[in-house]
Parts: structure tokens; sequence; C-alpha cells
């Protein structure tokens, strides 16, 4: 039997070590599974710092929370893959792992005046820390600029590339 190890509204952690999220409305919803990419993170520092993102597996959908948790602890869960979901994650993770990311509330609470907040896996002097090595399947996960997320960036064909007999204008 899977245990579900620390809850918090909709997110768990099993005994392996595993993240999990209820999706969907309360009488409608799912599990999906998370990736993680940060070691050395507490459960709440995952969750308040969004360290995690989906990785496309998600279940069967059941009529309550309690529902889907026991389904959980019992193993009766069937897991599917969603692509869709798998490249927003992939998307997620790829924008969170910015070594200087934080997450927007937090920093508009720092705009209006709260205190700033280092990240966890950042040492003093705002190098990562050695635990802090990524932990996922994202093999090359590219290193940010400051405001910057690499999904948003596009590679634009020249118009010599496109071949002869096409303006600018018809693409």
């Amino acid at each position: 039997m899977a245990r579900i190890r620390q809850r918090r509204d909709r997110h768990f952690i099993d005994d392996h070590g595993q993240l999990f999220w209820i999706n969907g409305p309360d009488h409608h919803c799912y599990l999906s599974e998370q990736r993680q990419w940060r070691q050395g993170l507490t459960f709440e520092e995952v969750l308040e710092w969004k360290q995690c993102s989906p990785s496309g597996l998600v279940s069967q959908r059941f009529t309550s929370l309690q529902a889907a948790c026991e389904a959980f602890e019992h193993h009766q869960i069937t897991w599917s893959l969603d692509l869709y979901l798998r490249r927003m994650g992939d998307e997620m993770a790829l924008q969170r792992g910015c070594d200087d990311y934080k997450p927007t509330a937090m920093k508009e609470e720092e705009a209006r005046g709260a205190r700033p907040r280092r990240q966890p896996w950042l040492s003093a002097d705002g190098a990562p820390k050695a635990a802090a090595a990524p932990r996922c399947d994202l093999s090359a996960r590219p290193r940010c600029a400051p405001g910057e997320a690499p999904h948003l960036q596009r590679r634009r064909r020249s118009s010599a590339a496109q071949g002869p007999g096409i303006s600018p204008a018809a693409r």
C-alpha cells in the first residue's frame, strides 16, 4: 500500500518522495504526477517556490478529493500520459528552473515593500548550492538570463532559407 506522507491542500507527497497534485473540481478530480528538479528543498519550499510541474501522467477521474487519495493509497490508479500536460510541464520547468526564479506573487509582494527573499537553492553569494542539482529528466535545461524564459524565445528562419519564389508578404 502506498502512503501519503505529507499533504497540503491539493498537493501530497508519497512515502517514496514523489509529489502529486489533485487537479480539477472537487466532484470530478484526477491525480497528476509532478516532477521536481531541485534536491534539498522541503515539501513546503517546493510548493512555495513552485519547483514542480506536471510530468504528464494523469489518473482516472474521482468523485471527491478523499476518493482520489484513498484510490492512491490502495493502488487503484490507472495512469495515462497526457501529452499536452507534459509539454506544459516542460515549459513550466524551463521557466521555473532558472536560478533567479521567483513566483509572481512573491515578486509583487517585494514590489509593494515586502522583505526580499533569497531562493533556498542559492548560497549566500548567490551561487547555486551543490545539493541543488537538477533532479528530473529535463536533459538540456538552459540557463536563463534575468527576466528571460527560454520557452518564449523563438527561432526565425531567414527569407533566404524559405526557398525561391516565396515573398515575405506571402508568408
